[in-house]
């Protein structure tokens, strides 16, 4: 949790200390030596959008991947088809815009609270069912580690600008990765205490969910 406590009080700080509103979204004035005002290197600032953009379409693909065969071992298969449906959009990677990043967020969160939520009602699994769910596992640790790698290093990039509306008009995908993933991995960490819960009573390896838990510093 010590990672996910820190992501959330810099965010609080990056987006609470001198700020003004574009758009509902209230953007931090925050000036670093170096990096302020027109010191801003864009080439380098929207190479950085780009790269965060391309980690956190990748966090989300694996997350998706591994939220389909949950979904399919828990009998929601309407649930797994829908989930199914974002993975190829995913596979754009860097070249994702901000709505369909918005989208496949959205759809990820939905995701696991069905997840969350048919884990107590379900309890135990048949043998088909176990195979299938262990299998979900690896691409959820990696979806977890990458959604809290990238959260954090959004919302270090963020709280280093002096932002402007020019700027702002560039780093949109920027903005919304750090604004809205210490949601997300709120959810995630609480899901994945569930999960393993689950996991050990029908005794499936958790080793993937203990990595996730680490990535969250839990």
């Amino acid at each position: 949790m010590k990672y996910i406590k820190l992501i959330l009080v810099t965010i609080f700080l990056t987006f609470s200390t001198n700020v003004y509103s574009v758009g509902g979204l209230n953007i931090p004035k925050l000036p670093v030596p170096g990096l302020g005002g027109g010191g801003i290197n864009m080439d380098q600032l929207t190479g950085k959008q780009s790269q965060l953009v391309k980690s956190m379409t990748g966090a989300l693909l694996q997350l998706t991947k591994a939220q389909a065969k949950f979904l399919e071992a828990l009998g929601e298969k309407e649930a797994a088809i829908a989930a199914r449906m974002y993975v190829d959009a995913l596979k754009k990677g860097e070249a994702i815009g901000k709505d369909d990043l918005e989208k496949a967020l959205n759809q990820t969160e939905k995701s696991q609270e069905v997840i969350n939520k048919k884990v107590l009602e379900v309890k135990v699994l048949d043998a088909k069912a176990k195979v299938i769910f262990a299998s979900g596992l690896p691409p959820y640790g990696k979806g977890v580690s990458g959604l809290v790698s990238t959260g954090f290093q959004a919302q270090q990039t963020v709280s280093s600008l002096d932002l402007n509306p020019m700027i702002i008009a560039k780093i949109g995908s920027l903005l919304f990765i750090a604004k809205n993933t210490p949601g997300a991995i709120t959810l995630f960490s609480n899901s994945t205490g569930t999960m393993m819960d689950f996991a050990s009573t029908n005794e499936i390896d958790t080793k993937p969910l203990e990595e996730a838990k680490d990535a969250m510093g839990d």
